[in-house]
């Protein structure tokens, strides 16, 4: 059995600096709510054993403040090919993940999350800014990830922002 934990990343701001969309960092709001989901990641005792993050901007602040919420010492891993990733993208991601790792985050963007999730569990879920979901597989490794079309089964999505 594997856990896939899904985070979209928090509220960023409309424009960067550099008006390019991949330097967009959080807003306040999307600072205090990478804070709240790292609180409920310990209160509900979610620890991954390696999380997977987009380089972009506004994904790596996340992960920080998720971070730095939990106090987890977790592998903290950044790639870029999660932004702007399509299903098969992110399914071939963290396929490559390593067959000890039991709780994996991946911190990334939608479509692609929320189209991953429908793909794994064959539900909609809404991936609002900061919205974390939880999807338990019946898989022995990360690579079998590819076969598990609708065979996830989607235990919660929690969002800062349906509070």
């Amino acid at each position: 059995m594997k856990t896939l934990l899904l985070l979209r990343h928090a509220r960023p701001t409309r424009t960067s600096s550099t008006g390019r969309d991949f330097d967009r960092p959080l807003t306040v709001e999307g600072r205090a709510e990478s804070q709240l989901v790292g609180q409920l990641l310990r209160r509900r005792q979610l620890t991954p054993d390696a999380i997977i993050c987009s380089t972009a901007v506004r994904a790596r602040e996340t992960a920080d403040g998720v971070i730095e919420a939990t106090g987890f010492a977790t592998p903290l891993l950044f790639r870029e090919r999660i932004y702007e990733a399509s299903v098969e993208q992110l399914i071939e991601l963290i396929s490559e993940a390593g067959a000890d790792a039991e709780m994996l985050l991946v911190v990334g963007h939608n479509p692609g999350l929320e189209e991953l999730l429908e793909r794994l569990t064959g539900e909609h879920a809404p991936m609002l800014p900061a919205t974390l979901a939880r999807i338990d597989l019946n898989i022995h490794a990360w690579d079998e990830l590819r076969h598990a079309a609708r065979q996830g089964q989607l235990l919660f999505t929690l969002s800062p922002q349906a509070t």
